[in-house]
C-alpha cells in the first residue's frame, strides 16, 4: 500500500519535479557558457560544439525509437 502512494505521488509531482530539474540544468548551462566566453572561447566554437554534443546525445534514442 505504501509503494502505490510512492508511486502516486511521483505521477502527482512529476511536472513540477521535471520543471525545476529544467531550470536548474539551464542554470548550469548558464554558468558553464560565461565561464567559457570569459576564458576567451569564441561563440561561434561553442555553438558548433554545442549541436555536436546534442547531436550524439540524441542519436541512440532517434537509432532506437525510430527504428
Amino acid at each position: 500500500m505504501a509503494m502505490e502512494t510512492n508511486i502516486g505521488t511521483y505521477k502527482r509531482f512529476k511536472p513540477h519535479i521535471l520543471m525545476v530539474s529544467k531550470a536548474v540544468l539551464l542554470t548550469l548551462l548558464y554558468f558553464i557558457t560565461e565561464a567559457s566566453f570569459n576564458h576567451g572561447m569564441n561563440p561561434h566554437v561553442y555553438i558548433t560544439y554545442r549541436h555536436i554534443v546534442a547531436g550524439f546525445s540524441m542519436l541512440p534514442f532517434a537509432y532506437f525509437l525510430e527504428r
